[in-house]
């Protein structure tokens, strides 16, 4: 099976050997994994009914109904992760994956590898998870046709932090990089064309000047 560059980049983060992939959609993600033997086995949920159904006929195209357990959940809320190693959440709104990670009890994520990939408001979601005890250990940018995508490899530590403006827009991208620096120019741009409509409407653009100014240092 061949999987998309952006769930591809995802993959390269698990690090154990059983994965929840929340919103699974057609269960692409954990077939491939498991056919290259990156995991052993893995729970397959959706919140959606005909996304699940979607998935139940990729498992059982690819003969693998014995190890990927499919489960209709809201999150995580009906998923036992006790034996779970990594918890995949991507293709999720930012704002979406913040509501999956306030709805899970942050203690039993203590020993479990997340791979965070956000379609939209990652900075928003960097935000929330530093100042919620959550600590983005490694980041990268992959391209997928026009757009750039953040992937964002978290623990749980419990130790919340104020995150600065790097921290919060461009993560722990290296930017040495050329899809990371593309990615970082592209966040840039939109804050100044965001002071840009500020200016236009004769609002006050003090704090956003502040923080374009931070960010110009890591460019």
């Amino acid at each position: 099976m061949l999987i998309n560059s952006r769930l591809l980049a995802c993959v390269n983060f698990i690090q154990g050997d059983f994965l929840c992939d929340v919103g699974t959609d057609h269960a692409l993600l954990p077939v491939y994994a498991i056919q290259k033997n990156i995991i052993q086995q893995a729970i397959a949920c959706d919140i959606g009914k005909l996304p699940l159904e979607s998935a139940r006929k990729t498992v059982l195209k690819y003969q693998l109904a014995d190890k990927i357990q499919l489960v209709l959940s809201d999150g995580l809320q009906n998923i036992n992760i006790n034996s779970i190693t990594d918890i995949m959440v991507a293709g999720m709104g930012g704002e979406t994956i913040i509501h999956i990670l306030k709805e899970t009890c942050a203690g039993s994520l203590a020993n479990k590898n997340l791979i965070l990939q956000p379609m939209t408001k990652a900075e928003l979601l960097r935000a929330w998870l530093y100042q919620n005890g959550y600590e983005i250990q490694k980041e990268t940018c992959v391209p997928d046709g026009k757009f750039l995508y953040a992937i964002l490899n978290i623990t749980y530590s419990g130790i919340s932090k104020n995150p600065n403006a790097r921290e919060i827009y461009f993560g722990k991208m290296n930017l040495s990089d050329k899809n990371s620096l593309a990615y970082a120019n592209r966040q840039y741009q939109k804050l100044c064309k965001a002071r840009q409509g500020r200016l236009s409407a004769g609002q006050d653009i003090t704090e956003l000047e502040k923080l374009i100014h931070e960010l110009e240092e890591y460019l």
